[in-house]
């Protein structure tokens, strides 16, 4: 089966459903990429044994990268995924931020990380947005180096 209908199958597990219900529909409209980044058109599902990088027998499907933002709106492909996402830059600086803490501190993040997520995005801010400066601003706080 390809992932779209795994994903429709795992939804209907009562213990999988309340996440999968969020993220699956935004998840779609990355399946052009596969596990390494590479774009991919067709999803690949091999069966049987792996031989020189390739399956005996394998499946594809055409990937189908439509969904739908927590918003409502919805996207045909990876490009308006893209560009609906940058429409909400700060919205998604403060997402990043907080699961970056979340992980960088080896704890969920908690309301009284408020301020640190602030000092970070604000940081972040400086200098467009920066990748390396979310990880710098949080690698050179002070709780992340008492943690």
């Amino acid at each position: 089966m390809p992932a779209r209908e795994l994903a429709r199958a795992h939804q209907e597990q009562p213990q999988c459903a309340n996440c999968h219900q969020k993220i699956d529909p935004i998840g779609f409209g990355l399946e052009n990429f596969d596990a390494a980044g590479r774009w991919r058109d067709q999803e690949v599902i091999g069966l049987g044994k792996r031989r020189y990088g390739r399956w005996d027998d394998e499946v594809r499907f055409d990937i189908e990268p439509s969904g739908m933002l927590p918003s409502g709106e919805p996207f045909s492909n990876f490009f308006e995924l893209r560009d609906a996402v940058a429409e909400h830059g700060d919205e998604f600086a403060r997402g990043f931020t907080e699961a970056l803490i979340a992980y960088g501190l080896g704890r969920p993040y908690g309301f009284t990380d408020q301020e640190l997520a602030n000092q970070i995005c604000s940081q972040a801010k400086l200098h467009d947005h920066s990748i390396r400066q979310f990880i710098h601003a949080l690698v050179q706080s002070s709780k992340f180096q008492t943690r």
